[in-house]
């Protein structure tokens, strides 16, 4: 089999896992009865408590890439990992993730702007906590590079261009095959943080396609999450308090 073939069917199955497993774990986030009931209530208390979710996830996002290039199925290349122009692809994602921001700034500020209020996204309350940021890090690196696995594939078959949108189509394609994904959509605050997130995965593709360098990517996944989440927070809070009622309104309010 071809090394771009047995690659491509590798994605599929990397992906339909993720399909699979999604699927399966919102079907069983009701409660029910007799011994499968109980198995998934103590995987879910122990889950919990050891972090199995967290360690889940790391598992499925490195994993699999680590194994694709330890056996040889992908080079360090098709991930973006090797013949880095530094020099060239730093002022070129520099240029790319400010020419992004400004955009996702302006679309995010007049949402602030236009509906508020709003309920926090979640991870905009962890960008409150000390150290916060490494969450945000964190996910950018997984996300990042379970998205660098599905484009290696499609890079060889494609090109560096279609290549990279074809990969950010399947992508998203698995995310919306996902119940908890549709659900999502449909939850304020919640909804938000997905569309941030597929917003930014059609930046760091585009970044992607001239700059060829998975750790750029990452970077500029991390500013762009960072920035726009501490903009949006710091405009709710605005808000908040330019709505909030002075002494004389309050007071007004309570007389009869």
């Amino acid at each position: 089999m071809h090394d771009a073939q047995r690659l491509l069917f590798v994605v599929g199955g990397y992906l339909a896992a993720f399909v699979l497993a999604t699927n399966l774990a919102w079907i069983l986030r009701t409660p029910c009865s007799g011994r499968l009931g109980r198995a998934v209530e103590f995987i879910r208390l122990w889950g919990g408590k050891l972090h199995l979710n967290d360690l889940v996830r790391m598992t499925y996002y490195l994993l699999p890439p680590y194994l694709v290039l330890y056996w040889g199925w992908a080079s360090p290349l098709d991930l973006g990992l090797a013949d880095l122009d530094w020099i060239r692809g730093t002022g070129q994602a520099v240029a790319l993730a400010l020419g992004g921001w400004v955009v996702l700034a302006l679309v995010w500020w007049q949402y602030v702007r236009l509906l508020r209020p709003q309920p926090a996204m979640p991870q905009e309350q962890r960008l409150g906590q000390p150290w916060g940021w490494t969450f945000l890090l964190r996910e950018a690196i997984l996300l990042e590079s379970g998205w660098a696995l599905v484009r290696s594939p499609m890079l060889l078959l494609a090109g560096p261009y279609f290549g990279a949108y074809l990969a950010l189509a399947a992508v998203c394609a698995a995310a919306l095959l996902n119940a908890r994904t549709r659900h999502e959509l449909g939850v304020s605050g919640v909804r938000e943080e997905v569309l941030l997130t597929g917003s930014i995965a059609v930046w760091t593709a585009t970044l992607y396609v001239y700059v060829h360098n998975l750790w750029l990517c990452i970077a500029a996944h991390l500013f762009l999450k960072a920035s726009i989440l501490a903009l949006v927070r710091w405009g709710m809070g605005r808000s908040s308090a330019t709505s909030a009622p002075g002494p004389a309104q309050s007071a007004g309010q309570t007389s009869p």
